[in-house]
């Protein structure tokens, strides 16, 4: 069965999401199916695509194993290694651990979902439906039943057995090492295509630019992108 990797994405992150894409296919070894997907439903707090995360499962039918990754990362070896790391006693295989930064903070000590690979026939009461219903902002004062965005993004909520703590370097936060396998431009203030000032900006150009000349970033597309302020003009020279 071919692999399914479902990325969150919206309209802003569109070239990120097809670098990312790049980089997914550039490495691996066995077929790889790639999904974008976006929110349809209101966003409670953090990106527009929060929610795209816990869709995954019946996106794919309930069968099967999926990973799930948001639009703002990059790709380094064989994303099929991330699906065969989850084990049969498991649901969800994620980083609990990370490395690396979110803003001008160590990143934060807990579980990420925005890497993910899920066992889905595991996860059939993830309902798109009404999973969300009691899903509140931040600072909104609890009712009874609720939880706040951020422990329902953190899975607070979902048994802790069930989920596989996995090596960091799937989930490298604003640093690339030797031997990262993913690294992940979590802080949107701070993205390498939106600021030049971020110490990954040529890191990341390198990989627009080879993405522009196999074809898989269209240059008039990211002309679009970079008139409408989605990418910032100094990538206008990474077109040649």
């Amino acid at each position: 069965m071919t692999l399914t990797v479902y990325i969150g994405t919206e309209d802003d992150q569109l070239i990120p999401q097809k670098v990312l894409e790049y980089s997914i296919h550039k490495n691996a070894r066995r077929p790889v199916q790639v999904r974008a997907v976006k929110q349809e439903i209101e966003r409670v707090g953090g990106t527009n695509f929060g929610f795209v995360r816990f869709l995954v499962p019946k996106l794919n039918g309930y069968q099967g194993k999926a990973i799930y990754l948001d639009a703002d990362q990059l790709v380094f070896t064989d994303i099929n290694e991330l699906a065969d790391s989850l084990d049969d006693d498991h649901s969800i295989a994620l980083v609990k651990e990370p490395k690396g930064t979110f803003g001008a903070k160590a990143v934060g000590q807990h579980n990420q979902t925005s890497v993910m690979a899920m066992e889905c026939a595991k996860l059939r009461d993830w309902n798109p439906d009404t999973m969300f219903q009691n899903v509140v902002p931040n600072r909104a004062e609890l009712g009874e039943g609720q939880i706040h965005y951020r422990d329902f993004m953190m899975l607070t909520w979902f048994d802790q057995d069930r989920i596989q703590p996995i090596d960091p370097r799937w989930n490298h936060f604003n640093i690339v090492e030797p031997d990262s396998k993913l690294t992940h431009f979590s802080y949107v203030r701070s993205q390498p295509w939106k600021n030049p000032g971020h110490p990954l900006t040529a890191f990341w150009g390198k990989w627009l630019r080879e993405a522009v000349r196999a074809g898989a970033v269209g240059r008039l597309e990211l002309i679009k992108e970079i008139w409408r302020g989605a990418i910032h003009k100094h990538f206008l020279a990474y077109l040649l």
